[in-house]
């Protein structure tokens, strides 16, 4: 355990508390908590567990959704865990790798494939993201890194689809606090950001014991609170929360009694205000009420408070410090839900939990389970706890290709599907995204590797011609993992027309390619571009590349998605899935001279928003397609049409599912609404 910041920076140093993996390639960081918001999306499962509350258990099973590979621009090590959207697509950070090995922000669909969004580079942009990220209504992340910035104190970033990246707030390391590192941050209705530094606020650099931060939308920062290290607790690790009136909850892992835990303290569990007054909620002892709460809380409808700690409990276990505990809060004080033995239940919960509508809690622990697996200590278990505190472990991880160590939590779906990262394990030891279901099957989705034939094939499959050959296009992988258009010939043999490198070129083609009738092939890059918002490209019969458009980013459209049309003067038809007057996406035409007209802004309104999967085009020249969003019905998407004067019908309108509207956009984003 971390607790001082004497052990703080040994382990900075790279020596690894017990237990802990160490990589070659990644110093070891102290781990906070993970995703602790929950949606309407959880109605639906609540309703299923009510149903289900006397019968036992159903089997879990694991699907690896995504292997982090051992190739620098993937990433590697994610320490956080992840926000889902209403199209099934994951979001995350890992802490190293990309393309400087300072960690990036990823997108994984729900086929596996992995985008990475944005690369680390080290320098005023941020380095080491140990936190999560959450997102905006427009598809916008924002997130935390703990190093990098002007004083290598850690920034507060906001990255777009297009995987723009902008500075919001630079940490210097001094009253505004240092190192932001970990536990996501939290958004109000007005675009203000919230979270804590682990240091800074009464000191440089590593002196002081952090602070709570308030980022506005200009990018200000505002102290709301400087912890002592004594009674008000010190070292928050975990984000915070906030009610409806503004109020904000959280941890600290040190302060608070200190006549326990070495004369440290073991953690609080403290209210602040919006005048930023501190209220202790709950002193931990580091007894069997539990201590070190490296995770943060999350809050019911009634007032009561719910988390873990890493340590305490039952003293008996893990070498006389307890494997940690799962308690309650309210305003009579603390309730153990649940001690962790260090068995076949888990040892060490780094992560929060979450909750759903029937009272039960999901979390992971970072080892235990499986004791003859991960040098005698255990992999880590996903665990559900019930209302009346009895465990079930959900799954236990092997250390293998299933992954080792979840340092972070899990968020659900409203299928009852529970989605979490683990820090190592995977088929090459740097980490998974994995999905739990209740089917026992398990399912590896991406068995592609970062490598010069590309990998990520595209959504929209392949073309053929005449002879029998096929094409398509890798989203990822190639010599610069910017993705590749390949040839395949009747027998299975590969060449690679075209490796894109991520610059004026394009990016990430996610849909395939479309031919004329000379045999040119033409697509579009979700990134890259002068504008770094994507490319329309051609490629001619002797694989030569020529970008004929790239998108800006504004009224023009940006992430161009979805395949091509083509009428029979060469004009290219497509869609944008963001950008345009409203932000929410364009049809477009482009002439033979590469001249954009955009034919349809969408709104997001009743005639839909996002147009993620292209068009299609009648002989009369109307083109049609999809969005994601949007809609009279609900906001889950329409069918649409527009014709060449740029008229939109709207053909039909999709229905919410069980969860409601509130679960169409970003339904883990903890902010309360």
């Amino acid at each position: 355990m971390i607790r001082t910041k004497v052990t703080r920076k040994l382990a900075l140093a790279g020596f690894a508390p017990a237990g802990k993996p160490n990589n070659a390639n990644q110093t070891p960081r102290r781990v906070g908590a993970a995703m602790l918001g929950a949606s309407a999306a959880w109605l639906a499962c609540a309703l299923a567990a009510m149903g289900m509350a006397q019968a036992q258990a159903p089997a879990v099973t694991e699907t690896v959704l995504h292997a982090f590979a051992n190739f620098a621009p993937k990433g590697s090590s994610p320490y956080s865990g992840v926000i889902r959207d209403s199209a099934g697509n994951l979001y995350g950070t890992t802490s190293n790798g990309g393309t400087a090995s300072m960690g990036v922000v990823y997108r994984v669909n729900p086929a596996g494939q992995e985008t990475v969004l944005y690369s680390f580079k080290g320098g005023t942009d941020g380095s080491f993201p140990q936190a999560g990220v959450i997102g905006d209504s427009t598809g916008n992340l924002y997130g935390a890194t703990e190093g990098g910035g002007t004083a290598n104190a850690g920034v507060v970033y906001k990255v777009n689809q297009a995987g723009q990246e902008t500075v919001l707030y630079t940490f210097t390391g001094g009253a505004d606090g240092s190192n932001p590192y970990a536990g996501s941050l939290i958004r109000d209705w007005a675009g203000n950001l919230y979270g804590t530094t682990l240091d800074g606020g009464s000191g440089v650099g590593f002196a002081g014991f952090g602070v709570v931060y308030k980022v506005d939308t200009s990018g200000k920062e505002t102290v709301l609170y400087t912890f002592t290290g004594g009674a008000d607790g010190g070292y928050p690790t975990a984000g915070v929360i906030r009610d409806p009136a503004g109020n904000l909850y959280g941890t600290a892992t040190s302060g608070g009694n200190l006549s326990a835990c070495g004369g440290f303290g073991c953690g609080v569990v403290y209210k602040l205000d919006t005048s930023g007054n501190e209220t202790v909620l709950y002193s931990f002892t580091g007894g069997a009420d539990g201590g070190d709460p490296n995770a943060g809380v999350i809050r019911d409808a009634a007032g009561d408070f719910y988390g873990t700690t890493y340590s305490g409990g039952d003293l008996s276990a893990c070498n006389g410090s307890g494997c940690g505990v799962v308690y309650k809060l309210d305003t009579s004080g603390e309730t153990v839900l649940y001690t962790f033995t260090g068995g076949t239940d888990g040892a060490y919960a780094y992560a929060g939990v979450i909750r759903d509508e029937s009272g039960n809690l999901y979390g992971t622990t970072t080892n235990g389970g499986d004791l003859s697996a991960c040098n005698g200590s255990g992999c880590g278990v996903v665990y559900k706890v019930d209302r009346l505190g009895n465990e079930t472990v959900l799954y236990t991880f092997t250390g293998g290709t299933d992954g080792n160590s979840p340092y972070a939590g899990v968020i659900r779906d409203e299928e009852c599907n529970l989605y979490g990262t683990t820090y190592s394990g995977g088929p090459v030891n740097l980490g998974a995204l994995y999905k739990l279901d209740t089917t026992s099957h398990e399912t590896v989705l991406n068995a592609f590797t970062s490598s010069p034939d590309g990998s990520g094939p595209a959504y929209s499959g392949v073309i053929h011609d005449p002879a029998g050959n096929l094409y398509g296009t890798t989203s990822s992988g190639g010599t610069a993992d910017a993705g590749v258009v390949y040839k395949l010939d009747p027998d299975g043999h590969e060449v690679v027309l075209y490796t894109f490198t991520g610059g004026a070129d394009g990016g990430s083609p996610l849909y395939g390619v479309i031919p004329d009738a000379a045999g040119n092939l033409y697509g579009t890059t979700e990134s890259g571009g002068t504008g770094g918002a994507g490319v329309v490209f051609k490629l001619d019969t002797s694989w030569k590349q020529t970008v004929l458009y790239s998108f800006t980013g504004g009224t023009d459209g940006s992430g161009p998605s979805g395949s091509l049309a083509i009428d029979s003067a060469g004009n290219l038809y497509g869609t944008a899935a963001s950008g345009g007057t409203a932000n929410h996406g364009v049809v477009y035409k482009l002439d033979t001279l590469g001249h954009e007209t955009v034919l349809y802004n969408f709104t997001d309104g009743a005639d839909g928003g996002d147009p993620a999967g292209g068009v299609v085009r009648d002989a009369a020249g109307n083109l049609y397609g999809t969005t994601i969003f949007g809609g009279s019905a609900c906001c889950a998407g329409v069918v649409f049409k527009v014709d060449m004067s740029g008229n939109e019908t709207v053909l039909y309108s999709f229905a919410c599912g069980a969860g409601g509207c509130a679960t169409c956009r970003w339904g883990a984003n903890p902010t309360p609404a």
